[in-house]
């Protein structure tokens, strides 16, 4: 019995590892960009490094780091992503998340417009149109 009650009590304490890192200093309105901005002032590039768990975290970490900026900045994309191992780590996380990005200035940080959301193709459905499979936009068939 004892024995089960420790595997949840060390399960349950593992758990609640995760998540730790909680938003400080208005970083939860900070956006991030799937690519370069359009009409936004570049302001900096920021690399952060921390040792979590969890991935979410280190990017909650980097919003907190640009908050804490002289000049914070309201959109960042991430340009660089990589581990590194710990050493001599006995206890904690094993790796270290490093997150490069690039800080902006946006004016409506709600309508930005990216560099890779513009030049994404048109989605189209793939059905069969006259007998053969072609793209369908609208419910039209084209060539």
């Amino acid at each position: 019995m004892k024995k089960y009650l420790i595997m949840i009590l060390s399960a349950v304490v593992l758990w609640g590892c995760g998540g730790y890192i909680k938003n400080e200093n208005g970083s939860e309105y900070i956006k991030q960009l799937d690519g370069e901005p359009i009409g936004c002032t570049f302001l900096y590039k920021l690399e952060s490094e921390v040792s979590v768990y969890d991935q979410d975290d280190a990017r909650r970490y980097l919003e907190n780091r640009i908050a804490d900026q002289a000049r914070p900045g309201n959109a960042y994309w991430i340009v660089s992503e990589r581990t590194r191992p710990n050493e001599w780590v006995i206890f904690g996380p094993e790796r270290a998340f490093v997150l490069v990005a690039n800080v902006y200035d946006c004016p409506n940080v709600r309508t930005v417009r990216t560099a890779r959301s513009d030049s994404a193709m048109p989605e189209y459905d793939i059905k069969p149109c006259r007998g053969v499979f072609y793209g369908v936009n609208d419910g039209k068939c084209f060539q």
